[in-house]
């Protein structure tokens, strides 16, 4: 119990790395002693366990907002307990495979147990990130959301990198405690360091530069926060002032007119057709003369989709997107049969998800790729359409369910890395906030901040300076999969050995 109750600890402490608390630090010392509690089990079965306790701790501690959101929908304790508890429970297996797999694999490798450690967690992180519905809050780079410096190499190797040096740190603390005396060891530490300086230097190169390329014209944005309450947002008696709440912001005086406007996830109070008719951003698109995306549920052919509209300054919807990553109990129930036994499940759900591969969206400012809420939580979404030849990227979200809670924060600094590893502007609009630009460094240039109201008016560059976008979207997530090949081949080594 003992054990168990210490992992549960060193998961909280690196969980607390990705709080608003901002203790990013911490997480190059906070899973020591958990690699120390792995060495030191019985077996790869003991390992697991110890994994899964702290991997509960941490995502149990990121994602506390869980609990919070579950009540402020007026679900019983019980059930918002359940919720949390169960999906920090699930997140936490992967915590216990990479336990299982360590001890079962790396522990044999001496001098090299700490890389051999960082390429199995770094190549299951790879591995789960592409096709199981998380909310990837366990890349662990993450936890480094205020030092952009060192946040600046992810657009050579990708999300992952800064992690796998997170991991490797934390193993090589573990020897140097464990085997003080070996030459190996000091050359272990002097590599981590090493390699740590490089990514560091290498940020510091990168920001240097910022100010001299964003030089030059700019296009003029507008972000749409009317922050509405969420659970206002689909009872008829409110349709008309949510549409006049929208009307009273686009009517405010401005210094000229926008190239862009956009309007948040599921902006208007009802759905839309097959005849892709918007009324009201239509008439704002004739009077400005300018493109809005507009976020709106829309139905067609009996299908449900969480979509974004491109209109166009004629008034007509030239372009849709369709949301493709769902959220899981919130979009489509993984588990259907269970709403017969919790309530909750039987009201959610039942939304179609749209094609992996979608038009980009045409506009003055560039050509634009879209995102849909909780699926900027996901690298491979916005890198694919950098790929494709995005020069910007729109995330339309709501985390008005969330209110004041860290969930909205860590989904606005997801919008910060997906900026840095495509090397592309990031224009986010929420309902309830945070609205901003985040240029391709990863820096905020204009912000309107979580449950304000208001039109955040910005001015985005018209000059590209990263034409060819950044090495990590021409060239994929090599990084995470070269560790997927080397775990691959510990395990295979291994089980030839034994």
């Amino acid at each position: 119990m003992t054990v168990v109750l210490a992992a549960l600890l060193c998961g909280a402490l690196t969980g607390l790395a990705l709080s608003q608390l901002g203790l990013g630090w911490q997480a190059w010392f906070s899973l020591a002693p958990l690699f120390f509690l792995w060495r030191r089990s019985r077996g790869w079965k003991d390992a697991a366990l110890v994994g899964l306790a702290a991997g509960f701790g941490y995502h149990g501690t990121v994602l506390c907002w869980i609990y919070s959101t579950c009540r402020f929908a007026n679900q019983s304790v019980f059930v918002a307990f359940l919720a949390w508890s169960a999906l920090a429970l699930f997140m936490a297996l992967n915590w216990a495979i990479i336990g299982a797999l360590g001890r079962r694999f790396a522990d044999r490798l001496g001098v090299l147990r700490p890389w051999a450690w960082a390429a199995i967690w770094t190549a299951l992180t790879f591995f789960c990130e592409r096709w199981t519905p998380r909310l990837c809050v366990d890349i662990l780079g993450y936890t480094q959301w205020r030092y952009p410096s060192l946040l600046q190499a992810s657009s050579l190797a990708g999300p992952h990198f800064l992690g796998f040096l997170i991991v490797a740190t934390n193993a090589i603390w573990e020897q140097v405690w464990a085997e003080k005396k070996e030459p190996a060891t000091a050359r272990n530490f002097a590599v981590a360091l090493g390699l740590v300086f490089c990514v560091w230097a290498y940020g510091v190169f990168e920001l240097a530069r910022r100010d001299t390329a964003l030089r030059g014209p700019s296009g003029r944005v507008e972000f749409l926060q009317p922050a509405v309450d969420q659970y206002e947002k689909w009872d008829a008696q409110y349709a008309r002032r949510i549409q006049d709440n929208f009307e009273e912001l686009l009517s405010r005086p401005r210094d000229g007119a926008p190239a862009l406007v956009l309007w948040p996830e599921s902006s208007l109070p009802f759905m839309v057709g097959a005849d892709r008719s918007l009324p009201q951003p239509a008439a704002w698109s004739l009077k400005l003369g300018a493109w809005q995306i507009v976020g709106a549920v829309s139905q067609e052919g009996g299908m449900v989709r969480n979509s974004a509209f491109l209109v166009s300054p004629s008034g007509a919807a030239t372009g849709v997107y369709h949301k493709r990553q769902l959220v899981p109990f919130g979009e489509f129930q993984p588990f259907a049969f269970l709403s017969r036994f919790i309530g909750i499940l039987s009201e959610l759900g039942g939304v179609t998800p749209g094609r992996p591969v979608q038009p980009l969206f045409d506009t003055p400012l560039g050509r634009v790729g879209a995102t849909i809420c909780y699926e900027a939580m996901f690298p491979r979404l916005a890198r694919a359409d950098a790929a494709r030849g995005a020069r910007l990227l729109v995330n339309l979200t709501n985390d008005g369910w969330y209110k004041d809670t860290w969930g909205p924060f860590q989904h606005f600094q997801a919008n910060v890395y997906r900026a840095i590893e495509d090397r592309v502007t990031v224009l986010r609009c929420g309902n309830n906030g945070i609205s901003g630009v985040i240029d391709p460094w990863g820096v905020a240039t204009a912000r309107l901040d979580l449950n304000l109201r208001g039109r955040l008016d910005a001015a985005v560059p018209l000059a590209d300076p990263f034409p060819r976008r950044s090495f990590y979207a021409r060239h994929g997530d090599w990084f995470g999969a070269l560790c997927l090949l080397a775990a691959a081949g510990l395990a295979a080594a291994g089980l030839k050995r034994a």
